[in-house]
């Protein structure tokens, strides 16, 4: 039997039929295995408004996570990096890739329409080291930022591991707009016996090139890179594996854009807090078309 290990990780927010592929706009070939992302340990990060385009031609207004100023950086090495950068908005939100151990600072500025009011980042897994600072709002479940403001999140890093962050705030509606993304921690310390990133799989490194599909015979003939973001999923010998993939779970009510859309349309340059800036849009019942 073979020793390979893929790695699958997910993270959900419905339990739905389809399936979008994390870190959306970073990719460079769909036939390559790649979990593409940006690098920490602080990130800059902005909620804002777009248009998608659907498999159909479709263009839903929606509501997405995106780059403020560029990151430091952007994985797999063997990927170039995008020459448009980071993009401010995108769906699935950037996927944030740090290091077990790492102090980690998120940045958020609020950057959707006005009506649409406060929004946050949720950190399922982590357990924040900040406090909620002037501009910063308390909501409900985090730190939010107000219509033009900002707010800061810190955490360690402590384990190594795959999870989902989202909008904290009116989450019914937040998240169904497209705020949500993942979040990488790859393992401080991976085995050695998994071998090293750009080397190809041998029997003395866990993974033997005679299993099926086997690394270095697939590099050989298709001329493939190595686009693991670590050797080991966590710090365990038996988490080797030879190729990486990020899933992540969601769908799309196109009604729901909708009416966000007329709402935000006619309530227009409003001030925060006055009459009639805000939204109320029904998330039930609940028809997703994508």
């Amino acid at each position: 039997m073979s020793t390979t290990i893929t790695k699958e990780t997910t993270a959900m927010k419905r339990v739905l039929p389809l399936v979008a592929a994390a870190a959306g706009g970073l990719f460079l070939s769909a036939a390559q295995a790649a979990t593409p992302g940006i690098t920490g340990p602080s990130f800059d990060l902005t909620a804002a408004p777009a248009y998608i385009t659907q498999p159909d031609g479709q263009s839903v207004y929606s509501w997405g996570y995106g780059c403020n100023t560029q990151p430091s950086g952007f994985v797999p090495a063997a990927i170039t990096a995008p020459a448009s950068g980071c993009p401010t908005m995108q769906i699935p939100g950037p996927t944030l890739v740090v290091t077990e151990g790492d102090s980690v600072t998120i940045t958020l500025h609020n950057n959707l329409p006005t009506p649409a009011g406060n929004t946050s980042i949720l950190f399922p897994g982590f357990t924040l080291t900040s406090t909620c600072a002037t501009p910063g709002v308390q909501g409900l479940l985090t730190c939010e930022a107000p219509p033009g403001g900002t707010v800061t999140y810190s955490f360690t890093a402590a384990s190594p591991g795959t999870r989902a962050y989202y909008s904290g705030t009116q989450g019914d509606l937040q998240v169904e707009m497209g705020l949500y993304g993942a979040i990488i921690v790859l393992p401080a310390h991976p085995p050695a016996v998994c071998g090293s990133l750009g080397v190809s799989s041998s029997a003395s490194t866990g993974l033997p090139v005679t299993n099926p599909g086997g690394n270095s015979q697939a590099r050989a003939a298709w001329g493939e890179n190595d686009f693991r973001l670590a050797t080991a999923a966590y710090d365990h010998p038996d988490t080797c594996y030879d190729r990486e993939y990020l899933f992540q779970f969601s769908a799309i009510d196109p009604n729901v854009h909708v009416q966000a859309l007329a709402q935000v349309t006619a309530a227009g340059s409003c001030t925060v807090g006055a009459p009639g800036c805000s939204l109320n849009v029904p998330t039930e019942p609940y028809h997703p078309a994508y």
